[in-house]
Protein backbone atom coordinates (compact mmCIF):
# COMPACT_ATOMS: atom_id res chain seq x y z
CA UNK A 1 0.00 0.00 0.00
CA UNK A 2 1.40 3.41 -0.58
CA UNK A 3 1.92 6.41 1.87
CA UNK A 4 -0.59 8.97 2.09
CA UNK A 5 0.43 12.25 2.71
CA UNK A 6 -0.33 16.06 3.51
CA UNK A 7 0.60 18.85 1.38
CA UNK A 8 2.83 19.82 4.73
CA UNK A 9 4.52 16.29 4.46
CA UNK A 10 4.74 16.54 0.15
CA UNK A 11 6.75 19.68 0.28
CA UNK A 12 8.89 18.50 3.05
CA UNK A 13 9.77 15.50 0.84
CA UNK A 14 10.11 13.00 3.45
CA UNK A 15 11.29 9.59 2.78
CA UNK A 16 9.37 7.97 -0.09
CA UNK A 17 8.65 4.58 1.33
CA UNK A 18 9.16 1.11 0.53
CA UNK A 19 8.23 1.34 -3.05
CA UNK A 20 10.60 3.57 -3.82
CA UNK A 21 13.61 1.81 -1.93
CA UNK A 22 12.59 -1.14 -3.49
CA UNK A 23 12.87 0.31 -6.78
CA UNK A 24 16.46 1.06 -6.09
CA UNK A 25 17.37 -2.11 -6.14
CA UNK A 26 15.97 -2.96 -9.22
CA UNK A 27 17.19 -0.01 -11.05
CA UNK A 28 16.84 4.37 -11.03
CA UNK A 29 13.30 5.25 -10.96
CA UNK A 30 13.33 8.74 -13.11
CA UNK A 31 10.21 10.33 -15.15
CA UNK A 32 10.85 11.83 -18.34
CA UNK A 33 7.74 14.79 -18.18
CA UNK A 34 7.35 16.04 -22.00
CA UNK A 35 5.62 19.28 -22.17
CA UNK A 36 7.74 20.46 -19.05
CA UNK A 37 7.75 23.95 -19.76
CA UNK A 38 3.90 24.07 -19.46
CA UNK A 39 2.23 25.81 -15.68
CA UNK A 40 1.23 22.23 -15.11
CA UNK A 41 4.61 20.57 -16.35
CA UNK A 42 7.02 23.03 -13.95
CA UNK A 43 4.82 22.39 -11.31
CA UNK A 44 4.93 18.59 -11.84
CA UNK A 45 8.82 18.80 -12.16
CA UNK A 46 8.90 20.63 -8.55
CA UNK A 47 7.02 18.34 -6.89
CA UNK A 48 8.68 15.09 -8.11
CA UNK A 49 12.38 16.27 -7.19
CA UNK A 50 10.74 17.42 -4.05
CA UNK A 51 9.94 14.08 -3.31
CA UNK A 52 13.03 12.57 -3.95
CA UNK A 53 12.28 11.63 -7.79
CA UNK A 54 15.10 12.23 -10.15
CA UNK A 55 13.04 14.54 -13.39
CA UNK A 56 14.21 15.17 -16.90
CA UNK A 57 12.60 18.03 -17.90
CA UNK A 58 11.77 18.06 -21.84
CA UNK A 59 10.02 20.53 -24.09
CA UNK A 60 10.24 22.07 -27.32
CA UNK A 61 11.59 25.17 -26.52
CA UNK A 62 15.13 24.98 -27.54
CA UNK A 63 16.26 26.58 -23.68
CA UNK A 64 13.92 25.74 -20.93
CA UNK A 65 13.64 28.10 -18.20
CA UNK A 66 16.20 29.06 -15.84
CA UNK A 67 14.04 28.75 -12.89
CA UNK A 68 12.99 25.40 -13.62
CA UNK A 69 16.35 24.48 -13.39
CA UNK A 70 16.72 25.89 -10.30
CA UNK A 71 13.62 24.48 -8.45
CA UNK A 72 14.98 21.10 -9.41
CA UNK A 73 18.13 21.19 -8.32
CA UNK A 74 20.39 18.00 -8.45
CA UNK A 75 17.97 15.91 -9.35
CA UNK A 76 16.69 17.12 -12.20
CA UNK A 77 17.81 17.42 -16.02
CA UNK A 78 16.14 19.95 -18.99
CA UNK A 79 16.27 18.44 -22.01
CA UNK A 80 15.49 21.55 -25.14
CA UNK A 81 13.85 20.93 -28.66
CA UNK A 82 11.69 17.62 -28.15
CA UNK A 83 8.74 18.22 -30.11
CA UNK A 84 6.07 15.72 -29.64
CA UNK A 85 5.27 15.45 -33.03
CA UNK A 86 9.35 14.35 -34.15
CA UNK A 87 9.54 11.03 -33.50
CA UNK A 88 13.62 11.29 -33.95
CA UNK A 89 13.69 13.59 -31.13
CA UNK A 90 11.79 11.60 -28.50
CA UNK A 91 13.51 7.83 -29.56
CA UNK A 92 16.60 9.86 -29.04
CA UNK A 93 15.12 11.23 -25.37
CA UNK A 94 14.13 8.10 -24.61
CA UNK A 95 17.43 6.05 -25.64
CA UNK A 96 19.37 8.53 -23.76
CA UNK A 97 17.20 8.62 -20.71
CA UNK A 98 14.87 6.21 -20.44
CA UNK A 99 14.40 2.50 -19.09
CA UNK A 100 12.12 -0.12 -18.28
CA UNK A 101 11.84 2.03 -14.56
CA UNK A 102 11.36 5.39 -16.33
CA UNK A 103 7.54 6.39 -15.76
CA UNK A 104 6.67 9.19 -18.84
CA UNK A 105 4.29 11.91 -18.25
CA UNK A 106 2.86 13.33 -21.72
CA UNK A 107 1.52 16.77 -20.82
CA UNK A 108 2.03 17.84 -24.72
CA UNK A 109 -1.27 19.03 -25.62
CA UNK A 110 -2.96 22.21 -26.36
CA UNK A 111 -6.37 23.86 -24.84
CA UNK A 112 -9.42 23.79 -25.64
CA UNK A 113 -9.76 27.17 -27.27
CA UNK A 114 -6.59 26.57 -29.55
CA UNK A 115 -7.85 23.08 -30.11
CA UNK A 116 -11.35 24.97 -31.58
CA UNK A 117 -9.53 27.42 -33.58
CA UNK A 118 -6.75 24.80 -34.85
CA UNK A 119 -8.08 21.10 -34.87
CA UNK A 120 -5.62 19.26 -37.16
CA UNK A 121 -2.87 21.43 -35.59
CA UNK A 122 -3.92 19.96 -32.08
CA UNK A 123 -5.04 16.74 -33.16
CA UNK A 124 -0.89 16.08 -34.54
CA UNK A 125 0.33 17.38 -31.22
CA UNK A 126 -2.52 15.57 -28.94
CA UNK A 127 -3.14 11.83 -30.89
CA UNK A 128 0.08 12.13 -32.99
CA UNK A 129 2.08 12.70 -30.35
CA UNK A 130 0.72 10.24 -27.82
CA UNK A 131 1.27 7.67 -30.41
CA UNK A 132 4.73 9.04 -30.88
CA UNK A 133 5.75 8.95 -27.12
CA UNK A 134 3.67 5.32 -26.52
CA UNK A 135 6.38 3.89 -29.63
CA UNK A 136 9.45 5.64 -28.22
CA UNK A 137 8.18 4.21 -24.61
CA UNK A 138 7.91 0.56 -26.21
CA UNK A 139 11.83 0.99 -27.71
CA UNK A 140 13.29 1.07 -24.23
CA UNK A 141 10.77 -1.24 -22.52
CA UNK A 142 8.95 1.60 -20.46
CA UNK A 143 5.89 0.83 -18.76
CA UNK A 144 4.33 3.44 -16.78
CA UNK A 145 2.26 6.26 -18.85
CA UNK A 146 0.52 8.89 -17.38
CA UNK A 147 -2.09 11.44 -18.56
CA UNK A 148 -3.71 15.04 -18.37
CA UNK A 149 -7.23 14.09 -19.57
CA UNK A 150 -9.57 16.86 -19.26
CA UNK A 151 -13.59 17.88 -18.07
CA UNK A 152 -13.19 18.46 -22.06
CA UNK A 153 -14.07 14.88 -22.55
CA UNK A 154 -17.40 15.16 -21.03
CA UNK A 155 -20.15 15.44 -23.35
CA UNK A 156 -24.00 16.85 -23.18
CA UNK A 157 -24.94 13.20 -21.71
CA UNK A 158 -22.48 12.96 -19.43
CA UNK A 159 -23.55 13.67 -15.29
CA UNK A 160 -23.60 17.02 -14.29
CA UNK A 161 -22.47 16.35 -10.57
CA UNK A 162 -20.66 13.08 -9.05
CA UNK A 163 -18.69 12.57 -12.63
CA UNK A 164 -16.70 9.85 -12.94
CA UNK A 165 -13.13 8.58 -14.93
CA UNK A 166 -15.74 5.92 -14.94
CA UNK A 167 -18.03 7.18 -16.49
CA UNK A 168 -15.47 7.71 -19.84
CA UNK A 169 -14.51 4.18 -19.76
CA UNK A 170 -18.12 3.11 -19.29
CA UNK A 171 -19.19 5.09 -22.25
CA UNK A 172 -16.65 4.82 -24.69
CA UNK A 173 -19.48 6.39 -28.01
CA UNK A 174 -20.65 9.14 -25.99
CA UNK A 175 -20.29 12.76 -28.11
CA UNK A 176 -17.76 14.56 -26.37
CA UNK A 177 -19.65 17.82 -28.32
CA UNK A 178 -16.39 18.91 -29.28
CA UNK A 179 -12.62 18.12 -31.08
CA UNK A 180 -10.82 18.66 -27.97
CA UNK A 181 -12.80 15.97 -26.33
CA UNK A 182 -12.70 13.62 -28.72
CA UNK A 183 -8.64 13.68 -29.44
CA UNK A 184 -8.78 13.11 -25.16
CA UNK A 185 -10.52 10.08 -26.28
CA UNK A 186 -8.08 8.90 -28.65
CA UNK A 187 -5.27 9.37 -26.31
CA UNK A 188 -7.11 7.30 -24.04
CA UNK A 189 -7.68 4.72 -26.57
CA UNK A 190 -4.03 4.57 -27.70
CA UNK A 191 -2.91 3.72 -23.63
CA UNK A 192 -5.74 1.25 -23.60
CA UNK A 193 -3.85 -0.61 -26.55
CA UNK A 194 -0.36 -0.20 -25.18
CA UNK A 195 -1.66 -1.86 -22.12
CA UNK A 196 -2.56 -4.92 -24.22
CA UNK A 197 0.27 -4.64 -26.37
CA UNK A 198 3.00 -4.12 -24.32
CA UNK A 199 2.24 -4.85 -20.80
CA UNK A 200 1.62 -1.29 -20.29
CA UNK A 201 0.75 0.40 -16.94
CA UNK A 202 -1.09 3.41 -18.30
CA UNK A 203 -3.07 6.13 -15.89
CA UNK A 204 -4.77 9.31 -16.27
CA UNK A 205 -5.74 12.14 -14.68
CA UNK A 206 -9.23 13.99 -15.55
CA UNK A 207 -8.28 17.67 -14.79
CA UNK A 208 -10.89 20.65 -14.02
CA UNK A 209 -9.50 23.93 -14.76
CA UNK A 210 -6.44 24.58 -13.41
CA UNK A 211 -6.00 27.62 -11.24
CA UNK A 212 -2.63 28.86 -10.23
CA UNK A 213 -0.51 32.21 -9.56
CA UNK A 214 1.46 32.53 -12.58
CA UNK A 215 1.60 35.85 -14.49
CA UNK A 216 1.07 33.68 -18.00
CA UNK A 217 -1.53 30.99 -18.45
CA UNK A 218 -2.94 29.34 -22.21
CA UNK A 219 -6.21 29.94 -24.34
CA UNK A 220 -8.59 27.57 -22.37
CA UNK A 221 -12.09 28.05 -21.38
CA UNK A 222 -11.78 27.92 -17.77
CA UNK A 223 -8.68 30.35 -17.80
CA UNK A 224 -11.57 33.21 -17.70
CA UNK A 225 -11.32 32.80 -13.89
CA UNK A 226 -7.85 33.44 -14.37
CA UNK A 227 -8.29 36.65 -16.66
CA UNK A 228 -10.71 37.74 -13.75
CA UNK A 229 -8.76 37.54 -11.15
CA UNK A 230 -5.72 38.80 -12.54
CA UNK A 231 -7.81 42.08 -13.84
CA UNK A 232 -8.98 42.77 -10.39
CA UNK A 233 -6.15 44.67 -8.68
CA UNK A 234 -5.75 47.07 -11.88
CA UNK A 235 -8.87 48.40 -11.50
CA UNK A 236 -8.17 49.82 -7.92
CA UNK A 237 -5.82 52.95 -7.74
CA UNK A 238 -3.72 51.69 -5.02
CA UNK A 239 -0.38 52.09 -6.97
CA UNK A 240 -1.11 55.46 -8.16
CA UNK A 241 -1.47 54.50 -11.66
CA UNK A 242 -4.59 54.45 -14.33
CA UNK A 243 -6.69 51.73 -14.02
CA UNK A 244 -8.08 48.99 -16.15
CA UNK A 245 -11.44 48.96 -17.57
CA UNK A 246 -14.01 46.75 -16.12
CA UNK A 247 -13.39 42.36 -17.08
CA UNK A 248 -15.20 41.33 -19.77
CA UNK A 249 -16.72 37.74 -18.77
CA UNK A 250 -16.42 35.47 -21.92
CA UNK A 251 -19.03 32.89 -20.34
CA UNK A 252 -22.72 32.77 -18.67
CA UNK A 253 -22.11 34.49 -15.46
CA UNK A 254 -24.24 31.64 -13.39
CA UNK A 255 -22.49 28.62 -15.01
CA UNK A 256 -21.02 26.32 -12.67
CA UNK A 257 -17.70 24.46 -13.78
CA UNK A 258 -14.71 22.26 -11.60
CA UNK A 259 -11.61 23.85 -11.25
CA UNK A 260 -8.62 23.21 -8.65
CA UNK A 261 -5.75 24.98 -7.44
CA UNK A 262 -2.27 23.93 -8.76
CA UNK A 263 -1.13 22.83 -5.16
CA UNK A 264 -4.10 20.48 -4.76
CA UNK A 265 -3.38 19.36 -8.50
CA UNK A 266 0.10 18.31 -7.38
CA UNK A 267 -0.68 16.23 -4.69
CA UNK A 268 -3.19 14.74 -6.85
CA UNK A 269 -1.03 14.00 -9.59
CA UNK A 270 2.38 12.64 -7.70
CA UNK A 271 -0.17 10.40 -5.75
CA UNK A 272 -1.42 8.78 -9.14
CA UNK A 273 2.29 8.27 -10.23
CA UNK A 274 3.64 6.66 -7.01
CA UNK A 275 0.41 4.42 -6.67
CA UNK A 276 1.38 0.60 -6.69
CA UNK A 277 -0.21 -0.56 -9.37
CA UNK A 278 -2.90 -3.17 -7.24
CA UNK A 279 -3.93 0.08 -5.60
CA UNK A 280 -5.93 1.38 -8.04
CA UNK A 281 -8.61 -0.04 -8.60
CA UNK A 282 -10.79 1.96 -11.20
CA UNK A 283 -11.36 0.96 -14.82
CA UNK A 284 -8.20 2.40 -17.09
CA UNK A 285 -6.60 3.34 -13.57
CA UNK A 286 -8.67 6.67 -14.38
CA UNK A 287 -9.08 9.35 -11.48
CA UNK A 288 -10.98 12.55 -11.80
CA UNK A 289 -8.81 15.17 -9.36
CA UNK A 290 -11.28 17.59 -7.83
CA UNK A 291 -11.14 20.50 -6.29
CA UNK A 292 -13.84 23.07 -5.89
CA UNK A 293 -16.63 24.15 -8.31
CA UNK A 294 -18.39 28.04 -8.51
CA UNK A 295 -19.65 30.59 -11.05
CA UNK A 296 -18.54 33.48 -12.65
CA UNK A 297 -21.05 35.34 -10.34
CA UNK A 298 -19.57 33.50 -7.07
CA UNK A 299 -16.27 34.11 -8.13
CA UNK A 300 -16.71 37.83 -8.75
CA UNK A 301 -18.44 38.03 -5.46
CA UNK A 302 -15.25 36.61 -3.88
CA UNK A 303 -13.15 38.92 -5.33
CA UNK A 304 -15.19 42.08 -4.00
CA UNK A 305 -14.03 41.21 -1.01
CA UNK A 306 -10.79 41.88 -1.42
CA UNK A 307 -11.56 44.64 -4.18
CA UNK A 308 -15.35 45.75 -3.97
CA UNK A 309 -14.67 48.44 -6.91
CA UNK A 310 -13.98 45.07 -9.18
CA UNK A 311 -16.33 45.62 -12.19
CA UNK A 312 -17.17 43.40 -15.26
CA UNK A 313 -19.04 43.11 -18.11
CA UNK A 314 -20.45 40.15 -20.05
CA UNK A 315 -19.76 39.32 -23.97
CA UNK A 316 -20.40 36.10 -24.69
CA UNK A 317 -17.24 34.03 -26.76
CA UNK A 318 -19.13 31.42 -28.88
CA UNK A 319 -16.57 28.46 -28.20
CA UNK A 320 -15.85 29.23 -24.59
CA UNK A 321 -19.63 29.48 -23.72
CA UNK A 322 -20.57 26.25 -25.69
CA UNK A 323 -17.47 24.57 -23.86
CA UNK A 324 -18.58 26.21 -20.21
CA UNK A 325 -22.46 24.59 -20.86
CA UNK A 326 -21.06 21.34 -21.67
CA UNK A 327 -18.85 20.24 -19.23
CA UNK A 328 -19.42 18.52 -16.00
CA UNK A 329 -20.73 21.49 -12.74
CA UNK A 330 -18.44 19.14 -10.24
CA UNK A 331 -16.37 16.12 -10.15
CA UNK A 332 -16.79 12.86 -7.91
CA UNK A 333 -14.18 12.65 -5.15
CA UNK A 334 -14.71 9.14 -3.61
CA UNK A 335 -12.25 7.64 -5.86
CA UNK A 336 -9.16 9.70 -5.79
CA UNK A 337 -10.06 9.74 -1.48
CA UNK A 338 -10.03 5.92 -1.53
CA UNK A 339 -7.55 5.01 -4.02
CA UNK A 340 -4.77 8.09 -3.94
CA UNK A 341 -5.50 9.11 -0.61
CA UNK A 342 -6.03 12.43 -2.08
CA UNK A 343 -8.85 15.20 -1.31
CA UNK A 344 -8.64 19.39 -2.09
CA UNK A 345 -7.29 21.62 0.22
CA UNK A 346 -8.30 25.00 -1.21
CA UNK A 347 -11.43 26.22 -0.89
CA UNK A 348 -12.63 29.46 -2.90
CA UNK A 349 -11.41 32.08 -0.21
CA UNK A 350 -8.27 30.69 0.42
CA UNK A 351 -7.67 30.39 -3.52
CA UNK A 352 -8.89 33.51 -4.34
CA UNK A 353 -6.76 35.59 -1.64
CA UNK A 354 -3.87 33.64 -2.56
CA UNK A 355 -4.13 34.15 -6.10
CA UNK A 356 -4.77 38.27 -5.73
CA UNK A 357 -2.27 38.57 -3.46
CA UNK A 358 0.74 37.18 -5.88
CA UNK A 359 -0.40 39.17 -8.53
CA UNK A 360 -0.74 42.49 -6.39
CA UNK A 361 3.23 41.88 -4.81
CA UNK A 362 3.78 41.51 -8.92
CA UNK A 363 2.05 44.81 -9.44
CA UNK A 364 3.44 46.64 -7.01
CA UNK A 365 6.88 45.29 -8.31
CA UNK A 366 6.00 46.60 -12.09
CA UNK A 367 4.37 49.69 -10.69
CA UNK A 368 7.81 50.68 -8.90
CA UNK A 369 9.73 50.15 -12.40
CA UNK A 370 7.36 52.41 -13.95
CA UNK A 371 7.32 55.26 -11.82
CA UNK A 372 10.88 55.11 -11.65
CA UNK A 373 11.72 55.42 -14.88
CA UNK A 374 7.95 58.28 -15.44
CA UNK A 375 10.24 60.94 -14.45
CA UNK A 376 7.40 63.62 -16.04
CA UNK A 377 4.87 62.07 -14.15
CA UNK A 378 1.97 61.96 -16.95
CA UNK A 379 1.70 58.20 -16.72
CA UNK A 380 3.63 57.05 -20.20
CA UNK A 381 7.08 56.96 -20.72
CA UNK A 382 8.42 57.57 -24.00
CA UNK A 383 12.11 57.10 -25.39
CA UNK A 384 14.02 59.63 -23.17
CA UNK A 385 13.09 58.25 -19.80
CA UNK A 386 13.34 54.28 -20.46
CA UNK A 387 17.05 55.08 -21.99
CA UNK A 388 17.94 57.52 -18.86
CA UNK A 389 16.68 54.52 -16.79
CA UNK A 390 18.52 52.03 -18.65
CA UNK A 391 22.00 54.04 -18.00
CA UNK A 392 21.28 55.11 -15.10
CA UNK A 393 19.99 51.66 -13.20
CA UNK A 394 20.87 48.67 -15.63
CA UNK A 395 24.35 49.26 -16.82
CA UNK A 396 26.20 47.78 -14.13
CA UNK A 397 29.41 46.00 -13.45
CA UNK A 398 32.98 47.34 -14.46
CA UNK A 399 33.93 48.90 -17.75
CA UNK A 400 37.27 49.52 -19.54
CA UNK A 401 38.15 52.25 -22.35
CA UNK A 402 37.58 49.95 -25.02
CA UNK A 403 34.84 48.00 -23.56
CA UNK A 404 31.89 49.98 -22.50
CA UNK A 405 28.02 48.74 -21.53
CA UNK A 406 26.99 51.85 -22.28
CA UNK A 407 27.10 51.46 -25.83
CA UNK A 408 24.69 48.88 -26.17
CA UNK A 409 22.01 50.83 -24.18
CA UNK A 410 20.65 51.87 -27.78
CA UNK A 411 20.43 48.78 -29.18
CA UNK A 412 18.77 47.66 -25.93
CA UNK A 413 16.46 50.57 -26.03
CA UNK A 414 15.13 50.15 -29.51
CA UNK A 415 14.23 46.55 -28.45
CA UNK A 416 12.07 48.01 -25.92
CA UNK A 417 10.64 50.53 -28.09
CA UNK A 418 9.51 47.78 -30.58
CA UNK A 419 8.13 45.41 -27.58
CA UNK A 420 6.16 48.26 -25.01
CA UNK A 421 5.21 51.12 -28.32
CA UNK A 422 2.50 49.02 -29.86
CA UNK A 423 0.54 51.67 -31.70
CA UNK A 424 4.09 53.25 -32.64
CA UNK A 425 2.86 56.99 -31.21
CA UNK A 426 6.18 56.78 -29.25
CA UNK A 427 4.67 56.63 -26.31
CA UNK A 428 4.04 53.63 -23.67
CA UNK A 429 0.80 53.46 -21.17
CA UNK A 430 1.12 52.39 -18.27
CA UNK A 431 -1.53 49.37 -18.85
CA UNK A 432 0.81 48.63 -21.64
CA UNK A 433 3.91 48.39 -19.39
CA UNK A 434 2.04 45.91 -17.23
CA UNK A 435 0.67 43.66 -19.42
CA UNK A 436 4.11 43.29 -21.05
CA UNK A 437 5.62 42.82 -17.60
CA UNK A 438 3.72 39.35 -17.13
CA UNK A 439 6.22 37.93 -19.55
CA UNK A 440 9.11 40.20 -19.96
CA UNK A 441 11.40 42.40 -17.57
CA UNK A 442 13.77 44.87 -18.70
CA UNK A 443 16.58 43.35 -16.29
CA UNK A 444 15.85 40.38 -18.66
CA UNK A 445 15.99 42.59 -21.88
CA UNK A 446 19.38 44.00 -20.82
CA UNK A 447 20.93 41.36 -19.63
Amino acid sequence: MFARWSSDAMRRGPGLGARLMSAGAEGERKTIIIGAAGAVGKRLCGALTDRGHKVVASDRMEKLPHSLSVKMGSLGTCVGSVDVTDSEALNKLFKEHGDENTTVWNLAAPLSVETAMDPSMAEAVTVGGMEKVLSAMASVGARRICFTDSIGSFGASSPRTGTTARWLTENPDQDPGSDYGRQKRGCRELMSAFARDHSGDPRFAVLPGVLHCNSVWGNGTTEYALDALLAAPHQATRLGLPTGDAYVCPIDPDVRMPMVFVDDLMRGLVALQEADEGDLKEPERGYCIPGLSFTPNELFAEIRKHHPGFGFRVELDENMNKFANLWPDELASDEAARDLGYSPEFEMSKMVSTVLSAHEERNVATAEAFKAMDVEGDNQLDRLEIEYYVRRNLVRGRESYGKTGQAKVTAIVDKLMEDLDTDKDGMVSWMTFSEWNRRNTIDGVVL
